[in-house]
């Protein structure tokens, strides 16, 4: 296999898939469930998705580390799939398990066996490898997908854009009858 062709095999079902398919078939909830439902997965995507990626990206001497997150990872995702389908979020204890039986349809339409290709889950665990180029792949292309900006608050310049945004989130919520404080628990946990 040429490495063109080893590349394409690593990366095709994170480039298949299609993200946030029900937004994009126009899936909606009433307006308030649906603010709070977006602005918590922006929040956990850019605040717990951006550290997850860090941590593959910057753990490449420490494969079991990278297992680890890489597992986390794909229960936060889990926990915003469920959310965004406005779902009551499962237990972290059930969220692999939820992820593989049943997959994801609201962040990305994957079916377990699509989850366990693009994060890589036939690997030995504890083995001195651990692949994360499909991962990083699906995440680039979350981001771009994503229904309005998510800064990356862990770069000098994203602190500016994390506060604008904050404002507009806020500005978001208030015009949904909402108060802000339902992301407080979040921004506490980050």
């Amino acid at each position: 296999m040429t490495p063109n062709q080893q590349q394409g095999a690593a990366t095709g079902a994170a480039e298949r898939l299609v993200p946030f398919p029900a937004v994009r078939g126009g899936h909606a909830m009433p307006g308030p469930q649906a603010v709070e439902a977006w602005v918590q997965a922006a929040w956990l995507m850019l605040a717990e998705g951006r550290a997850y990626l860090e941590d593959l990206e910057g753990g490449s001497e420490q494969p079991q580390m990278q297992q680890a997150a890489k597992l986390r990872f794909l229960e936060q995702l889990l926990d915003i799939d469920q959310r965004l389908a406005g779902r009551a979020p499962v237990d972290d204890v059930h969220c692999l398990a939820m992820a593989l039986e049943y997959g994801m349809h609201e962040v990305v339409d994957a079916s377990g066996p699509d989850l366990i290709e693009v994060f890589a889950l036939d690997e030995e665990f504890g083995g001195d490898t651990c692949r994360v180029d499909r991962i990083q792949v699906l995440w680039e292309r979350l981001l771009e997908a994503f229904p309005g900006e998510l800064p990356d608050r862990l770069v000098a310049e994203g602190q500016r854009d994390m506060l604008r945004t904050l404002r507009v989130w806020a500005r978001l919520a208030r015009t949904a009858g909402l108060d802000i404080g339902f992301l407080a628990p979040f921004m506490k946990a980050a």
